[in-house]
């Protein structure tokens, strides 16, 4: 459903721009306003002594300096004045507020004065200019700042009331309002400066920016904390004194041209709105306040001031015909932004019921465009739109902006208005709501750029008035709220109709914004009738609604609606389709379903009186969903409004349950009836219909099934009753369909898919079921049969089991959570009938064993390749089939009868022994095996399910064990039997514990465990060691016998470390954790391991080195013990560097590495020698494993250093030590520059173990295996020369360093080698010093040459070749003419390339003309070969360019995909297929 967004007056004001005038005071400013009201005079004195601290104190911020320099200087010049005066003075230690107030007032005042004469200089002297902005920053801005600060204090009622602010007021609003016209005339003088204008102007513009700014925050401060004075007299100087302020300071910024400046008023503003009503709404103590009263006298003065703008814009709009000034517009929509934000905190509702006539009022006057092209006018309305939302909201209540009053720690309710103020609001929004309707902005015809969004906010306004009349009447006045209610419900279809009609004139735009306009009005349309018709429809109920009268209002308004809902059908709102049938339509229609429902559920009583209510809402519903239906029928062949068509249907799906959902739709009539019409059946179309419904049904029964179930949601509710009837009559028809023999095998198969898509709904009727008692039992029958018709509806049987296993969750969770007689006795249905449906589930389980059994003896009688393939698909699809019924049954288990159970379990356990003592029938051979092996199987994977279920007791998991006990012995049956014997002592270990841990059996189980390991299949052995490691928990460390068991299963743990299944690998190091845990002693647990060192075996010994890497993995970093044991395991691994297989070798050097990060610094040191001198040991495992080699090293470089690492390595490999320098030293050169590559983090052990990818150089010189790149070229996107296959090593080389450059292939520039610039435009130069190395690069095994310089050409000027892509033709050349075959495919490229041509000897001019020769050879060559070897991708290639592209019948993009084929990959295709891949990597075998 399309998103609902609610909108409040802060949102609406940053989208307007307005950033600090949103509400957010600051925190420490809301302290310092409440100085004054509840702080204490004790507390007043610390907190001001904290100030002063803070004032001095010095940070980075150059402004913090200049503030404490300011600050020393006013408290020395208190202290001189201190000298001065009585020496009694002397004694006090802190300086007062009032003493600083008056130095901070002087040195202002003084200042002032010195800015005064630089401005009048500032004309004719740029310096002058200067030294003002210096003042300004330096000394003016901490003044006003320390100022703001410390005015509180001075205010404080325990500083005699104020009196020394009351007296000097009107000396420091002089002062402000001079600062103010200072930062006026440093704009106005800075433009008319002569020499260095722009430096001039940029720096003056921003030290006044700066000043005004500061000076408003001061004066905000100034007139909030001011008290005002008990003398009339003196009472009424001091308002007009603070007027003048109000209009010199921030009244005359609201209008400012630059936006920070603006942006700072309004956010004064703001702090005077907020604080004023917090304030009227604290205790009585505190509102009574001098401080209190005065700020409500600055915020009327505000709210004075914007209603007198507003009235003069509207008596210059009706005295004459003429546009309005542009300057009265300006002010009008600075003002409306403002009171956008500012009226959700007016502390009188009547402040905004009048701002909101005043909106009216503009409507009115200038909505048809007062402007030349009516760009002025729409902003104004859009602005005026803003502002009427904002007068019908309450900023406490509807806006996050709550959250202020929470911060300052307000304990009275300021959410609720007092009646009459709750009436004044009705009554407006009521008159609101007529005049709006009445007065639509035509924003679609004017050119205003943001005419979208005055459709928005009119909408928004409009479900504002609405909302307002219904919800928020107060129930106080019966008679009043009775009326606004009446009056909101009748204009409902009105205003819908006008919501609805905005997306119409959004979508009619040509320009690009057309579209998200229409979806921004659907937005509005989706959001009103998700917030108003809930509550007009909860009038339907009588006994919520005591007056008939708004009942019967309430449906007629519902009634009226219908029509306008179904409007949103109509094409001409396509645009916004996706948006408003998925929301709106999808709403209005699941909130009458959602009535119907709770009227349906409510009982007979109480809908005794609502029949008639029933039928209409019955009667409703079905004309809305009838009609989109369709609506989908009609633009079937639109695919963006098809898709927003089935959305919406799903979402109705979804919002009144399929059972309603398809009462209401037919899928067999051949006429619909709407009113009183008769209209074409939606099930007319040849073989189409409604059948499309049936995926999306399926989809909405399956999506969020677990929260849904969970929930009492009256939607999931159903009846089983309906399903039985009204479902599967449309399945038997479907099935009837299928079996008729006029229809074609398609068709067929259709009817069959919607036979499974119709029983697929069955899982949405078992969520919550009210009719179990009576309908369960039926459908259970129902259920059984069509489990028994699985050879024809295969797909029917995970449908059903997953809904059986839904209902029995269901059910018990229900009955658990709730126990009440419902729940209960659904419980006890489901048992009952759980007797019926347990032996059809045993029997279906049989049933697919032996179809598997069938098909496996019949593909041993074919050998048709197609008909086995198939044969495999239906067995794999059987086995899955097999563990779905399995799950089920283990569900059903838990809730049917224990005796039914037991009874059950028995047979199968029966069944199971007679199955594992008879003989297969010597005349059947294999076939009679494997339907024996099958059989036992199945019979196993019964009784695993039962154990599963946790249904049975200790005597029947007993029994189970010795009928299983001989399958795990023998080896004599089939390797399936033994898995799946396996299977089932494992869970018996997992789900019968105690069963396992007694003392008896936990020994029987041992010997079991240990004298089956010779019968052990290969494919039993991960569920073997599971076994084994839920026996080895119940280990004691302290019995010896149990001890006893760990040394003697050991090697076959060992071995299993290194078996080709994953599963198996990993259960083995989980056992090998699990008894060292039982062990409880490492030392000893090491022991027993390291004597498999000793093994004969290289399998053997490589394993155990892999159980000690994980031992150490696991517990080196918390074990101590383990810690300790490091240094000794170290030198007794490290006699194995000598051993010459490749599996060893790569153990120890992952042992090596795994104790490298595990050991401390002091314990590997001693170790250094043995350990470096051993890794570089290796003949043929270094050449395989010197990536890990690498990693080693450079964890040891970075440990120890090169200096302590370079002496300890041979001297063979000196060379892998210096580029390790070399690219560290690289590394941090980037690192410093800010280029450093990401390098991985391994946690994971086997990651560790396997990777080869994190080298020490972040993959550079890390070889790709067969293709030959490197990382790094991966991610340089460097691509691989595909003409001449070289070997990986030779290929393997990193980037080129120091001495290597002498010896390698590719380009070389000798200047810049030896540190001179070369000019690369001197051809002459350029031949001189670009020298081509021998390609017969000496395959060193650490060569670090990674330039990637193979894959670029270059002539013998040292210009780079840019060929055309020829594929070069590779002949039947040996190894000696490489080279030559080298210099032919560049002299080729060179000639194929168009232009000019280098000059050639007579030598290269013969093998130009031979290669040419051969290559022709070669083409015709291919073109009479029976069986040419085509390239992957070949036949995309262009014939004129280069590049692919798609030929006319190529099904296929191209490089869409590798085919692959079996019969490609055996051992006659093989080598075709290897010629194939081998243009997609390189083919030539690795050198030895």
């Amino acid at each position: 459903m399309a998103s609902m967004q609610s909108t409040t007056a802060a949102s609406q004001a940053s989208s307007m721009g307005i950033g600090s005038g949103s509400g957010n005071i600051n925190s420490s400013d809301l302290a310092l306003y409440d100085i004054p009201l509840v702080t204490s005079p004790s507390q007043a004195s610390t907190d001001f002594e904290q100030l002063l601290h803070n004032l001095q104190s010095i940070s980075v911020d150059p402004k913090s300096v200049r503030k404490a320099a300011c600050c020393a200087a006013l408290i020395e010049t208190v202290q001189e004045r201190r000298q001065n005066q009585n020496q009694q003075q002397q004694q006090q230690v802190v300086v007062s507020p009032n003493e600083l107030f008056l130095a901070t007032l002087a040195a202002l005042t003084s200042l002032q004065g010195t800015l005064e004469q630089q401005v009048k200089r500032t004309d004719t002297d740029t310096e002058s200019n200067n030294n003002s902005s210096n003042e300004v920053e330096t000394t003016a801005l901490p003044l006003l700042e320390i100022l703001r600060q410390i005015l509180p204090y001075v205010a404080h009622p325990s500083n005699n009331h104020g009196a020394l602010l009351l007296h000097q007021f009107g000396t420091v609003s002089r002062m402000l309002r001079m600062f103010v016209a200072l930062g006026y005339a440093y704009t106005a003088s800075s433009s008319t400066t002569g020499t260095n204008k722009a430096t001039s102007t940029a720096v003056a513009t921003s030290g006044a920016n700066a000043l005004l700014r500061q000076i408003l925050k001061t004066t905000t401060m100034l007139l909030l904390i001011t008290p005002s004075s008990s003398s009339t007299t003196t009472t009424q100087e001091a308002e007009k004194e603070m007027a003048k302020l109000l209009h010199a300071t921030i009244i005359r910024m609201f209008h400012d041209v630059r936006p920070k400046v603006r942006k700072a008023a309004f956010g004064c503003a703001m702090d005077v709105v907020i604080v004023a009503s917090s304030s009227n709404s604290c205790s009585s103590s505190s509102s009574s306040s001098p401080v209190v009263q005065q700020r409500k006298v600055i915020a009327d003065f505000l709210w004075e001031y914007c209603h007198a703008v507003i009235t003069q814009y509207k008596s210059s709009s009706s005295g004459s015909k003429k546009k309005n000034d542009s300057s009265n517009s300006k002010n009008l929509i600075h003002i409306l932004r403002l009171l956008s934000t500012s009226l959700p905190y007016a502390d009188d509702v009547r402040i905004r019921v009048r701002f909101g006539d005043d909106c009216l009022a503009l409507m009115g006057g200038g909505g048809e465009g007062s402007g030349s092209k009516g760009e002025v006018s729409m902003e104004v309305i859009r602005e005026t739109l803003i502002t009427l939302l904002s007068c019908l909201e309450k900023g406490e209540e509807d806006s996050d902006d709550g959250l202020l009053l929470s911060s300052m720690e307000q304990e009275v309710d300021t959410t609720k208005d007092t009646d009459k103020e709750d009436e004044e609001i009705s009554k407006f929004a009521a008159r609101a709501l007529a005049f709006l309707l009445q007065h639509r902005p035509n924003a679609a015809n004017s050119s205003f750029s943001s005419a979208g969004d005055v459709n928005v906010v009119y909408g928004r306004c409009l479900m504002g008035c609405v909302e307002r009349m219904l919800v928020r009447a107060n129930s106080g006045d019966e008679d009043g709220t009775l009326a606004s209610k009446l009056l909101a419900m009748k204009l409902l279809p009105n205003v819908l109709t006008s919501i609805l009609h905005l997306c119409d004139e959004a979508a009619e735009g040509e320009d690009g914004g057309a579209a998200n306009s229409a979806e921004m009005c659907g937005s509005e349309f989706n959001q009103f009738v998700s917030r108003v018709m809930p509550i007009v429809t909860s009038y339907f109920n009588n006994a919520a609604t005591s007056n008939n009268n708004l009942q019967r209002v309430a449906i007629e308004a519902v009634s009226n609606c219908i029509d306008i809902i179904r409007q949103a059908l109509k094409i001409q709102y396509r645009n916004a389709w996706g948006n408003i049938l998925p929301g709106g339509y999808a709403t209005f229609t699941s909130t009458l379903a959602l009535n119907l429902l709770e009227m349906r559920g409510a009982g007979n009583e109480a809908n005794n009186g609502n029949s008639e209510l029933e039928g209409k809402l019955q009667s409703w519903l079905k004309e809305l969903v009838v009609s989109l239906l369709r609506l989908r029928d009609d633009v079937e062949k639109d695919g963006t409004a098809r898709t927003a068509v089935e959305y919406a249907t799903s979402t109705v799906m979804r919002g009144m349950g399929l059972e309603l959902f398809l009462s209401l739709v037919d899928f067999t009539d051949d006429h619909v009836d709407i009113g009183d019409k008769k209209k074409k059946s939606l099930n007319t179309e040849s073989g189409a219909g409604l059948w499309w419904l049936l995926p999306l049904m399926k989809q909405s029964a399956s999506s969020d099934a677990s929260a849904l179930a969970s929930s009492s949601s009256i939607t999931t509710r159903s009846h089983l009753s309906f399903f039985q009837g009204r479902v599967l009559n449309l399945a038997r028809r479907c099935d009837a369909a299928s079996a008729d023999g006029h229809r074609t095998a398609a068709e067929a198969s259709i009817q069959k898919q919607r036979v499974v898509e119709v029983w697929s709904l069955l899982y949405y009727f078992c969520l919550h079921p009210i009719d179990m008692k009576e309908n369960f039992a039926a459908v259970a029958k129902t259920v059984v049969k069509a489990l028994s018709d699985h050879s024809r509806y295969p797909k029917l049987v995970p449908v059903i089991c997953g809904s059986l296993k839904s209902l029995a969750v269901g059910v018990t969770g229900r009955a658990e959570a709730n126990p009440s007689a419902e729940a209960t006795e659904d419980l006890e249905v489901l048992s009952n009938v759980s007797i019926k449906i347990l032996p059809s589930l045993f029997k279906l389980v049989e049933t697919l064993n032996e179809s598997q059994k069938i098909n496996s003896a019949d593909d041993m009688d074919t050998d048709d390749k197609s008909s086995s393939k198939e044969k495999q698909a239906i067995r794999q699809q059987n086995m899955q089939l097999v563990e779905t019924v399995t799950d089920t049954i283990g569900q059903l288990a838990q809730i049917c009868p224990r005796e039914f159970l037991q009874n059950l379990f028995k047979k199968v356990v029966q069944r199971l022994l007679v199955a594992t003592t008879e003989n297969g029938d010597n005349t059947g051979g294999k076939a009679s095996k494997d339907a024996q092996a099958v059989r036992m199987c199945s019979l196993l994977g019964l009784g695993q399910a039962l154990v599963a279920s946790g249904s049975l007791d200790n005597n029947s998991v007993s029994l189970l064990y010795r009928a299983v006990r001989p399958l795990v012995r023998s080896d004599e049956h089939d390797s399936r039997v033994q898995k799946r014997a396996y299977k089932v002592l494992a869970e018996i270990c997992e789900k019968h514990k105690e069963f396992v841990t007694s003392e008896e059996r936990l020994n029987e189980m041992t010997d079991l465990m240990v004298d089956s390991i010779v019968t052990c299949q290969v494919s039993a052995r991960h569920m073997r060691l599971k076994c084994m490691a839920y026996i080895v928990q119940g280990f004691d460390s302290s019995n010896q016998a149990h001890m006893a068991v760990i040394p003697k299963i050991m090697g076959e743990v060992l071995l299993c470390l290194k078996d080709s299944n994953a599963k198996t690998r990993e259960a083995a190091y989980q056992l090998l954790l699990e008894m060292a845990v039982a062990r409880d002693d490492m030392t000893d647990y090491f022991k027993i391991i390291l004597a498999a060192l000793g093994a004969k075996t290289t399998h053997m010994r490589s394993a155990a080195v892999m159980a000690l890497s994980r031992l150490t993995f696991e517990y080196a970093r918390h074990d101590t013990s383990v810690q300790s044991l490091l240094p000794s395991l170290m030198q007794t691994v490290a006699f194995l560097f000598d051993d010459s297989s490749r599996e060893v070798t790569k153990s120890v050097i992952s042992f090596v590495r795994v104790c490298v990060a595990a050991m401390s610094f002091d314990q590997l040191e001693p170790l250094l020698p043995e350990i470096v001198g051993g890794i570089l040991k290796y003949n043929k495992g270094r050449d395989r494993f010197r990536a890990k080699i690498k990693i080693i090293l450079k964890k040891l470089v970075r440990l120890y250093g090169y200096d302590a690492i370079a002496p300890l390595v041979p001297e063979k490999d000196t060379r892998l030590i210096t580029h390790m320098r070399k690219l560290t030293e690289r590394t941090a050169r980037r690192k410093a520059a800010g280029l450093q590559d990401g390098q991985s983090v391994v946690n994971n052990f086997d990651d560790m173990m396997e990777s080869d990818e994190d080298d020490s150089d972040d993959g550079r010189t890390f070889m790709t295996g067969v293709t030959g790149f490197t990382k790094m070229t991966s991610m340089t996107g460097k691509s691989m020369k595909s003409a001449k296959s070289k070997s990986v090593v030779s290929g393997a080389r990193s980037t080129m360093t120091g001495k290597s450059a002498k010896s390698t292939s590719g380009p070389r520039i000798k200047a810049e080698l030896q540190g001179e610039i070369l000019d690369m435009l001197d051809s002459s130069k350029m031949a001189k010093s670009v020298r081509f190395a021998d390609a017969n690069m000496n395959d060193n095994d650490f060569s670090d040459d990674d330039d990637g310089m193979d894959d670029m050409q270059f002539d013998n000027q040292g210009r780079i070749i840019i060929s055309d892509g020829l594929q070069k033709v590779s002949g039947d050349k040996g190894a000696a003419d490489d080279f030559d075959s080298e210099d032919d495919d560049e002299n080729l490229q060179l000639k194929a390339g168009g232009g000019k041509r280098r000059r050639v000897s007579k030598f290269e001019s013969v093998k130009v003309a031979k290669a040419e020769r051969d290559a022709v050879n070669a083409r015709k060559q291919s073109k009479q070969s029976k069986k040419p070897t085509s390239s992957i991708g070949s036949a995309y290639k262009s014939k004129k360019a280069g590049g692919d592209v798609k030929k006319k019948g190529q099904q296929y993009e191209p490089y869409a995909y590798v085919p692959l084929n079996a019969k490609d990959y055996s051992k006659k295709n093989r080598s075709n297929a290897v010629s194939k891949m081998g243009t997609v990597v390189r083919s030539t075998k690795r050198k030895r």
